[in-house]
């Protein structure tokens, strides 16, 4: 009887968790992402359920699975219509960033098990980018990444290793390309 009652009760809670991720996943990314809602109103909402967004350049589009407090925007960075953040983990992008259409962050991701078997548990790691970041179209960035300062991301380029220094890094995987010096903006 008491096994009865402990299944119920987890069954209830299973419920309860996917019918509230259901409706926090249809207003954020249904509602907040459509181009109908302005820009500030939008940012308000994504701040409301918990996204720490200093950022209200958001373009239409934007869609994020998983948590929104693992969701971290800095000031001044603009992200185009479309892109996609997969939050299982953090996210964490800097301050003054450039992010092109359709660019997809992914935080979660299968081990390989030590018999060689790919792990059905999906584990989480960081994403970290950081200031004045240039995120090319449709460019991939995998998880536990860590993106140096000043860093250009080419468009399509899939980021699958840090990027260490800043400079610009393409192709599938990303490499660095070449190495760019960090030039003081006149203020």
């Amino acid at each position: 009887m008491n096994q009865t009652r402990s299944l119920g009760r987890r069954l209830r809670e299973q419920v309860h968790i996917e019918l509230w991720s259901m409706t926090v996943g249809a207003i954020v990314n249904g509602v907040l992402g459509s181009a109908l809602v302005p820009r500030p109103l939008r940012l308000l909402g994504y701040r409301a359920f918990g996204a720490r967004i200093r950022s209200g350049n958001i373009f239409p589009g934007l869609r994020i699975h998983g948590a929104l407090r693992n969701v971290e925007i800095g000031r001044h960075t603009f992200l185009n219509a479309e892109c996609y953040l997969e939050s299982v983990g953090p996210i964490t992008i800097g301050a003054s960033c450039q992010f092109g259409p359709q660019v997809m962050i992914v935080t979660s991701h299968h081990p390989t098990l030590p018999d060689g078997r790919v792990s059905r548990v999906a584990q989480a790691r960081p994403v970290v980018i950081g200031d004045r970041v240039w995120v090319g179209a449709r460019a991939q960035i995998l998880p536990g990444v860590r993106i140096a300062d000043d860093a250009v991301i080419a468009a399509g380029a899939v980021v699958a290793r840090d990027c260490p220094v800043p400079g610009v890094y393409a192709g599938v995987p990303a490499r660095l390309v070449r190495e760019t010096s960090v030039v003081a903006e006149p203020a």
